[in-house]
């Protein structure tokens, strides 16, 4: 290692006069089409920008609605209210069932769930109707 530490103050300078000294020993024609080279990559620099802002501004957006999606999830929702119109002849329709002894989609039997997810009700389900 390097015993002396000056913050990479010298090795710039030695850096720049290694650069300085190349820089002499290229030749003019190869320096002109450096040059050219250089202005025409810069020529075409904004062309290549443009198109990463519209990468970025689509990845922002992106984020943002995200972001909001997310935090409408996590507010408080109000309890919807029902008017009292609509749970009387709910209340209604449920007695007029119970009457006629007719079974409502509540009142469903229990044995039928249990078969669903027996074993014999999958191959009944994957049958053609053919």
């Amino acid at each position: 290692m390097n015993p002396a530490h000056d913050d990479g103050i010298g090795i710039d300078q030695h850096a720049r006069r290694l650069h300085r000294a190349a820089v002499a020993q290229v030749s003019p024609q190869t320096l002109m089409r450096l040059r050219a080279a250089r202005h025409d990559a810069s020529a075409q620099a904004p062309v290549a920008g443009r198109t990463r802002t519209w990468r970025w501004l689509t990845a922002t957006a992106f984020s943002a609605v995200l972001a909001v999606g997310l935090g409408l999830q996590w507010l408080p929702r109000a309890p919807q209210a029902t008017t009292p119109a609509v749970t009387a002849t709910v209340a209604q329709g449920d007695s007029l069932a119970d009457e006629l002894a007719v079974p409502s989609a509540l009142d469903e039997d229990p044995d039928l769930y249990l078969w669903l997810a027996s074993a014999d009700a999958q191959p009944l389900a994957m049958e053609s109707t053919r």
